[in-house]
């Protein structure tokens, strides 16, 4: 057991998050830049009855979430990088908490560079995308160096600050044509598995709860959260995708790239000529929760198996998060880059932890029960 990394025991105390910080970090974490263009790449797969893999996702994720949760019980107090050492010993259990964070820096990057696409096109088209990118960086360091307190207090923040925009569906709700949805269930299984895989990108971000475990103070209701946080992204998707579906035809969906923010463009306020513009500025606060969350499940990679602090691990990793994110140098290679990625995440999401599991029962691992007093995480000593 000496090989072991340090555990989140040794954080600081303040740090842990409660129960609706932990629902509103799932939940928020998962609803990234997918949604913009979840509706037009459901339909491409699977029509008129794309809603129908929404809701499969929803229930993969869900069944993903009770592997998670079992394996954490398992054990007990450990995150994601002390279960792979446990499971797989010192040095292969390192290299593939390495090859999750890199991930994790990945998913940063690519979600961030997207953002900042989207803002270049419907904003500043003159803009460096490196002066931008610098500039997202600082409030994703904010979140990140904040620590997990810090990101479940703004993943609440997130939520509050960014579902009011579900408003901006009603005037595209009231036009909706019932005949766009016929007929039912028309869709073969192979065309709605393929949405399932493809919607399975969009749904990412709840393995994340594998690293902010220790940090959880109510780990008994912690299936709870979880599973209410899914299930109210699942609901959030399924009702963009109703009412796209409902208000394009299948023709006009397929050639939108964003049919969601198009959507937003048919509000009309007297003393806002562009809405979308809004719906684009508020979603910056899904954005940097979503990245900063990875961002510090990088840095705690780091942190695991170094000998700095916590904040010196996430500094270093920026000049990697920022690399990738402005390497594509067209949107081609970013699509390329997003697809990719797309299936990594659906995999580390959904097989890792099936994986995991089923190593720790063959293998007979399992973490050592905490000790009294020991069920929280204490406070990390300053580097």
């Amino acid at each position: 057991m000496n090989d072991l990394p340090k555990q989140a025991k040794n954080d600081h105390s303040l740090r842990s998050i409660d129960f609706i910080q932990t629902l509103f970090f799932v939940q928020t974490v998962q609803v990234g830049i997918g949604l913009f263009n979840l509706p037009r790449i459901v339909s491409e797969e699977a029509g008129h009855d794309g809603w129908i893999s929404i809701l499969l996702a929803g229930g993969l994720s869900q069944i993903s979430m009770v592997v998670i949760v079992v394996l954490l019980r398992r054990f007990h107090n450990c995150d994601l990088y002390a279960i792979m050492t446990h499971v797989f010993g010192k040095w292969i259990g390192r290299l593939f908490g390495g090859l999750f964070a890199l991930y994790a820096v990945c998913v940063a990057a690519i979600v961030s560079r997207t953002y900042i696409e989207i803002v270049q096109s419907w904003l500043f088209p003159t803009t460096s995308t490196l002066v931008f990118f610098l500039l997202f960086v600082v409030p994703l360091l904010y979140c990140a160096t904040g620590g997990p307190r810090v990101l479940g207090q703004f993943a609440v923040v997130t939520f509050f600050a960014t579902f009011w925009l579900m408003l901006f569906l009603i005037t595209p709700g009231l036009q909706i044509e019932t005949t766009f949805y016929q007929p039912l269930f028309e869709a073969p299984i192979g065309d709605l598995v393929r949405g399932l895989w493809k919607v399975s990108a969009s749904v990412v971000g709840f393995e994340l709860l594998l690293v902010i475990y220790p940090y959880v103070q109510r780990k008994n209701k912690v299936m709870l959260a979880s599973s209410i946080g899914i299930w109210f992204t699942t609901f959030i998707y399924l009702i963009v995708t109703l009412v796209a579906i409902g208000f394009y035809s299948q023709e006009q969906i397929k050639d939108m790239i964003s049919p969601t923010l198009h959507m937003f463009k048919v509000v009309q306020i007297p003393i806002i000529e562009r809405v979308e513009h809004i719906g684009i500025a508020t979603w910056s606060f899904l954005i940097v929760n979503t990245a900063g969350s990875y961002l510090w499940a990088a840095g705690r990679y780091l942190y695991t198996y170094g000998r700095w602090s916590e904040k010196r691990c996430i500094y270093l990793v920026v000049p990697l998060l920022i690399l990738l994110g402005v390497f594509p140098q067209d949107v081609f290679v970013l699509v390329s880059f997003e697809y990719y990625l797309g299936l990594i995440g659906g995999t580390v999401s959904l097989a890792l932890p099936a994986l995991l599991l089923i190593c720790a029962i063959v293998l007979k691992k399992k973490g050592e029960p905490p000790q009294p007093g020991d069920s929280e995480p204490k406070e990390e000593a300053t580097a």
